[in-house]
């Protein structure tokens, strides 16, 4: 008995998840097509010395519109894992 009960809780509480997913609001339509009229900044490729790794490694930089060497921006660092490159997150 008490694992029949263990059961239906299990298959209840499922339940409850998989009825939760249909509540996902969908991206608006042409939410992925390129815009006229929006400033873009642009994406540089750069080689630098690792003394890490002790070669020279690759790096994308991307750089927001009006960018100004003597201005200090935030910086987001993204990484990739094994077997990936500098273009993994493009």
């Amino acid at each position: 008995m008490k694992k029949i009960t263990l059961l239906i809780s299990v298959l209840f509480v499922s339940l409850a998840f998989a009825k939760a997913q249909d509540n996902v609001k969908k991206a608006p339509q042409g939410f992925d097509t390129e815009r006229a009229g929006i400033p873009h900044g642009k994406i540089d490729s750069v080689t630098y010395s690792s003394k890490t790794v002790g070669t020279e490694r690759k790096a994308l930089v991307y750089t927001p519109p009006s960018f100004s060497k003597g201005k200090k921006y935030p910086v987001l660092f993204l990484l990739h894992g094994i077997g990936g490159d500098e273009k993994e997150w493009l």
